[in-house]
């Protein structure tokens, strides 16, 4: 019996262990895929919106960005934390920049800031990217 025991043991240590199996694809994990930038509309309108209270160089930026990043109107969204500014811009097909912006207006408020739709425009300086969906 010992014997038995001793050979079994002996036969099962004399084998070369498998090398490891690949993973399969499903298993393996993919490169996350990179957000589309939405196709540029054919005429952009550009407002300015003031937020009282958005300085944060982080955090506050982000909260925006949050708040705005399920509208499909956006096209590009930009920031001016010294002035307190947001530069947008939307398909100017979808209206006027009051009735455009009443929905971002809600939600930047909703976000814990205080807006105002400051300007039909952006100022020469300002720079913006445009929104990835």
């Amino acid at each position: 019996m010992r014997v038995a025991i001793v050979m079994l043991l002996a036969g099962a240590c004399s084998h070369d262990p498998e090398p490891p199996a690949a993973p399969s694809p499903a298993l393996a994990h993919p490169e996350p895929a990179r957000p589309k930038d939405p196709p540029r509309p054919q005429q952009l309108s550009r407002v300015t919106i003031k937020a009282l209270g958005m300085y944060c160089e982080e955090s506050c930026p982000m909260r925006v960005r949050y708040a705005l990043g399920a509208m499909p109107q956006i096209y590009e969204l930009g920031f001016d934390l010294t002035k307190e500014s947001i530069f947008i811009s939307y398909d100017a097909s979808l209206g006027t920049p009051k009735q455009v912006t009443k929905p971002m207006l809600a939600a930047i408020k909703q976000a814990g800031f205080d807006p105002w739709l400051a300007k039909e425009s952006w100022p020469s300086e300002a720079t913006a990217q445009v929104v990835p969906r």
